[in-house]
């Protein structure tokens, strides 16, 4: 049977934040906000496991891309990945 999980960590702590927006979720348990899955059983231990792997990892990762939005950087980065794109056509 599946289950509407967070994609992120695999938990079913997850609410629907936004009911005209259906793709809008949040997870109680790592913050994720965003999209939700279906997943099967194989599918969710899978999840937790490369979760509790790489957690704080992930977590990093999203602190610095919250700085670069914060700092505009991300829009300097977005610009040079379309000039990268163009060149290599």
């Amino acid at each position: 049977m599946k289950k509407t999980i967070c994609p992120r960590c695999g938990s079913s702590n997850i609410d629907w934040i936004i009911p005209q927006v259906w793709s809008k979720w949040e997870c109680k348990d790592c913050s994720y906000t965003g999209p939700a899955i279906e997943a099967d059983d194989d599918l969710i231990a899978e999840i937790k496991a490369d979760w509790e792997e790489n957690k704080e990892k992930y977590l990093e990762e999203e602190d610095i891309r919250a700085q670069q939005i914060r700092s505009g950087e991300d829009e300097i980065l977005d610009e040079e990945m379309e000039i990268e794109e163009e060149d290599e056509l």
